[in-house]
């Protein structure tokens, strides 16, 4: 029994001496760090191999703004959450992690905004990224995704940048034809440009060929493009690729295809 109450003792002694030394290291560390100045500056763009709206000198200017200096901030002083919020606020990006090291390196990770679409509008240009938030276009990186321009009434005023309104229709239905081009990457290398008339029929130019696709409104998506995959896997190996002007999706389970001058007739498809 007594030797038990020993080794109770000791284990308790043990524990009480270990918990004694982490506090007293912690402290010293956190004593050590609220006197430790920001060495270095290391700007991380975590996809910058797919994107470059944000460059690395530009964010360092931007916390040079708010004051950080290497060798002179003090870690310990520096509000990584209001970095991140000034960082944030910049055009493209989407997001921003802002650390720490004990060496005194501070750490800035970027992820940017990933453009599906370009709206081109009467106050200018804007991109929409695949969680429907809209910014403007930026001078030093264009994206290559597809051009949409017409009538496309959209109120958003010179220098937008917020979340797309899915209520609206309109944006709704661009969005959703953006989302579907962006995750099927064939019919998205294949579309270059899209345009709007006054009734919101959509019209899309392809990179290969000089067919003209009406697409009808941006409903029924997917089962339109699959009428169009019928059209270039039936129709234009048996007729070329110069045989048709338009292709018309828009009808329910047909294709209207109008031959060019050169072939001088309609044709209805059966799909």
């Amino acid at each position: 029994m007594f030797k038990k109450i020993l080794i109770y003792t000791g284990y308790s002694v043990i524990t009480i001496a270990l918990a004694a030394y982490f506090y007293l290291s912690s402290q010293l560390v956190t004593a050590e760090s609220r006197q430790l100045s920001c060495k270095t500056i290391e700007v991380i763009i975590l996809d910058s191999a797919y994107n470059r709206f944000v460059s690395r000198s530009e964010i360092k200017g931007l916390l040079n703004e708010e004051g950080i200096k290497t060798e002179q901030s003090k870690l310990a002083e520096i509000n990584q959450h209001h970095l991140e919020q000034v960082i944030n606020n910049r055009t493209a990006v989407k997001v921003s992690h802002v650390s720490y090291t004990r060496s005194g390196n501070l750490r800035v990770h970027i992820t940017q905004r990933r453009p599906i679409i370009r709206l081109e509008t009467v106050n200018g240009g804007f991109y929409m990224d695949d969680s429907a938030y809209i910014f403007p276009l930026i001078r030093s990186f264009t994206s290559y995704v597809p051009v949409v321009t017409g009538e496309l009434a959209l109120s958003l005023p010179p220098g937008y940048r917020g979340e797309g309104d899915l209520e609206d229709k309109k944006i709704a239905g661009l969005y959703n034809m953006a989302l579907f081009l962006d995750q099927n990457q064939d019919w998205n290398a294949m579309i270059e440009q899209i345009y709007v008339d006054s009734h919101g029929i959509l019209y899309m130019t392809p990179r290969a060929g000089k067919t003209e696709i009406i697409f009808g409104t941006p409903e029924n998506i997917e089962y339109k493009f699959k009428k169009l995959d019928s059209f270039y896997k039936k129709v234009v190996p048996a007729m070329g690729w110069d045989a048709y002007s338009t292709v018309d999706l828009s009808f329910s389970n047909q294709l209207v295809c109008k031959k060019t001058e050169k072939h001088q007739e309609n044709k209805q498809i059966k799909t």
